[in-house]
């Protein structure tokens, strides 16, 4: 909920320090519930007269006594919308009177805004401005001269602001459900989509025919050798390159299904666009010195996702022996 700073009237140095004084007070009770940095501030004598039926004391001392009731039982709240203004009615005596919305903290379980009017008196003191009275009262705690039978407009004024915190509560919930989705599908380590992801297109689309399909499988060449001598950082690291590429000629059509397997499916890609894609990801690799064996598989019709697939994945796998052997290791 957006808070706007306080508005002050035409008021000089010493009056605005009266009106920010008189801000800071509220704060102090409604936002902090810093009951001894408020009453801190008051002058004997001292007056007082609350919002409630019985709210009313006189003297310091028993008013401070009091407020001293008040430490953990008034609700966080925060205050907006709040203006000011202050009448010199003697020399060094100043009264400030203002409006300002107070607004329960969801966090609380209390679900409350009034509109709350404020008066304080001070008067100009060794060391700065004394408080010496204040009153504090809620427009609608009792019904407009308007209404009948019920205060309608402060019950509406709460419906508002329940809409509201139930507005932000849904907001909430609609981005941790989209967090909660995108986690599922994304892969941690690089951000492409996940065999959960993978696993669903296949569920969705594996037994349809479709037109115009590109399937490639890639698979790093050499990673588990990298995670024996140079650590699991460095592969992780490896598989992280990896997949940047795919995803600069793959975006949003890249998947990691495995530990250093991947698939790009790409439904309704130009024959020519998909292996330049593939082509792109190849060369990408190569210029950074990544080894990664490929296979790839398009159709311009009657296509299934499944066998084309298996086609990629059998190219990619030639590849991959082909790779150890004229290497003259052993697979990794």
């Amino acid at each position: 909920m957006e808070t706007k700073q306080a508005r002050f009237g035409a008021l000089d140095p010493v009056q605005q320090k009266i009106a920010k004084l008189t801000s800071h007070m509220m704060h102090l009770h409604y936002c902090e519930n810093d009951i001894e940095g408020l009453i801190a501030m008051f002058d004997e004598p001292f007056s007082w007269l609350g919002a409630g039926e019985a709210e009313y004391a006189v003297g310091k001392e028993r008013v401070c006594g009091i407020f001293r009731q008040f430490v953990g039982k008034v609700p966080k709240c925060s205050i907006s919308d709040e203006e000011y203004d202050v009448i010199t009615v003697a020399p060094g005596v100043h009264l400030c009177t203002g409006r300002l919305w107070i607004t329960t903290d969801p966090e609380s379980h209390m679900y409350l805004r009034v509109h709350q009017r404020v008066a304080a008196l001070f008067r100009m003191a060794e060391g700065g401005a004394r408080c010496c009275h204040i009153h504090v009262s809620n427009p609608y705690s009792e019904m407009t001269e308007s209404e009948m039978g019920f205060p309608m407009q402060m019950g509406r004024h709460t419906y508002e602001y329940l809409q509201e915190v139930i507005g932000e509560q849904k907001k909430q919930i609609e981005a941790q459900t989209l967090q909660l989705e995108r986690m599922s599908f994304e892969d941690a380590l690089t951000g492409l989509y996940n065999r959960n992801k993978f696993n669903e297109l296949l569920d969705e689309q594996g037994g349809k025919s479709l037109c115009s399909l590109g399937v490639a499988c890639f698979d790093i060449n050499g990673l588990k050798s990298v995670n024996d001598r140079l650590g699991h950082t460095a592969g992780d690291e490896l598989i992280r390159r990896t997949a940047k590429h795919l995803h600069c000629a793959f975006p949003g059509r890249a998947f990691r299904i495995g530990g250093d397997e991947f698939v790009a499916i790409c439904e309704g890609m130009a024959e020519g666009e998909f292996y330049a894609g593939v082509t792109q990801a190849r060369d990408g690799m190569e210029k950074e010195g990544i080894s990664c064996s490929a296979g790839a598989c398009w159709q311009a019709a009657e296509c299934s996702i499944r066998e084309q697939l298996d086609v990629a994945d059998e190219r990619m796998y030639r590849e991959k022996k082909w790779f150890y052997r004229t290497k003259s290791v052993g697979r990794e």
